[in-house]
């Protein structure tokens, strides 16, 4: 078994992985932690030469070389846990269904009935694709509090995705698909690159719902 040095776990690292180049708020986001807080997260893997940082307009951290190389050390160690990754596995099969029901959920809200673009200007009809939403965060959230008792950072997801549904039905339009703003695609992505991730699997045709 790897040993990581006190300031460092495997949840810093594998955020990280799972987001490639991730902002002080993207990170602060998938650790569930505050902003003020990614530095004390973020420096003890740059001065061990794992991760790096990129200044400017910008901003950045992603993991080296020798980060990635650790990680997978520390994955394939979690991945020998039947248990833990059996409870990963059972998340992942119970998402998929759901995956490909947001995935016709998002057409909805780009697109109306008649083929024509959604312009927002009917509060109804958003309404009720909303309504799918929530009907499909409750399902989704419901599997991700299961399986937090085998990997804790899903729990972590369920929390994030009522965040953002919770703009959407307060009016932020936005909320919903927009890249890069914490929006309810945005957290989806992740967590389905994540559950990958953790049960040891790459993507395939079959993992897209």
């Amino acid at each position: 078994m790897t040993t990581l040095p006190t300031s460092i776990s495997f949840d810093d690292l594998h955020a990280l992985r799972v987001k490639g180049r991730a902002s002080d708020e993207a990170y602060a986001h998938m650790l569930g932690v505050s902003v003020a807080e990614v530095a004390s997260r973020r420096e003890p893997l740059i001065d061990a030469g794992l991760a790096q940082r990129r200044e400017g307009r910008i901003a950045f951290t992603s993991l080296t070389p020798e980060g990635k190389e650790l990680h997978a050390t520390l994955l394939s160690e979690r991945l020998a846990d039947a248990d833990r990754r059996g409870g990963v596995q059972e998340s992942l099969d119970g998402f998929l269904p759901v995956n490909g029901d947001l995935k016709r959920v998002c057409a909805a809200w780009q697109t109306r009935p008649d083929g024509t673009p959604n312009a927002h200007d009917d509060p109804d009809y958003d309404a009720s694709v909303i309504a799918e939403v929530a009907a499909l965060n409750t399902r989704v959230g419901e599997l991700l509090r299961s399986g937090s008792t085998a990997e804790p950072r899903l729990g972590r997801y369920a929390n994030r995705l009522d965040a953002a549904l919770a703009r959407l039905q307060e009016g932020d339009s936005t909320a919903f698909l927009r890249p890069m703003s914490e929006s309810y695609h945005d957290i989806w992505m992740e967590l389905h690159e994540d559950l990958l991730l953790l049960a040891g699997r790459a993507r395939s045709e079959a993992d897209e719902g």
